[in-house]
This record gives C-alpha cells, sequence and structure tokens, in this order.
C-alpha cells in the first residue's frame, strides 16, 4: 500500500493547520472517518456532496476529502493491482483507502 499525499505522522509533524475554518462538509468528513474507525474505502464516497433524503445529514463528497487532503487531514492509499500471471485474478484492482491523519483527528476532538 503506497500513500499519496500527506501521511498521517508528515502531516502533525509539520505543525500544519487549517488556514481557514472548516465548512460544514469538511467537518462532517472528518467525523464521518472519525466514526468509522478512521477510514473509508474511496467507492463508498458520493462524486458530489449530497444530503440524506431521510436524515438530512451531509454526506460529503470526493472534492471534500480532496480539500482535507491538501490540508494535510487525510490521506488516500494507492494500491497496487494484483500481479500473478496465469491466475484468474491477475490485474485485479484493490480499493483505495481514505484515512484520516492526527492533525484531522486533533481538529474533531477540538469540535
Amino acid at each position: 500500500m503506497a500513500v499519496r499525499g500527506q501521511d498521517g505522522a508528515s502531516a502533525v509533524s509539520s505543525g500544519r493547520k487549517p488556514s481557514r475554518k472548516l465548512s460544514a462538509a469538511e467537518t462532517a468528513a472528518l467525523q464521518l472517518l472519525q466514526e468509522q474507525g478512521g477510514s473509508l474505502i474511496e467507492w463508498r464516497v458520493p462524486e458530489t456532496t449530497e444530503k440524506d433524503p431521510v436524515f438530512g445529514t451531509t454526506i460529503p463528497g470526493m472534492p471534500v476529502y480532496r480539500k482535507l487532503e491538501r490540508m494535510g487531514l487525510v490521506f488516500f492509499t494507492e494500491e497496487e493491482p494484483f500481479d500473478l500471471p496465469g491466475d484468474p485474478l491477475d490485474g485485479f484492482q484493490f480499493s483505495s483507502e481514505i484515512y484520516i491523519t492526527e492533525a484531522g483527528k486533533a481538529l474533531v476532538r477540538r469540535g
């Protein structure tokens, strides 16, 4: 598993903090990651931010997570395809995940 962007350790050690107040969608994304044990499978994230039709809560979309990645609050894994010539699963691409960094966890704790 490789990591794109900032990993949790470098985001914390660099002391980077968001230069602006987080939007409601960005805050919801961090809280969702925290509630889900620190990560989400990328394919479960909608392309755009949506509202839950039943509860009316914000469901953050991929652009929200990309902004948080640039801020050092989350990071994406980049998985290598399964490489075993002759195997029926040869070339299978594992799903990437989105993880919350220590800096992101600290923001959630501060509320």
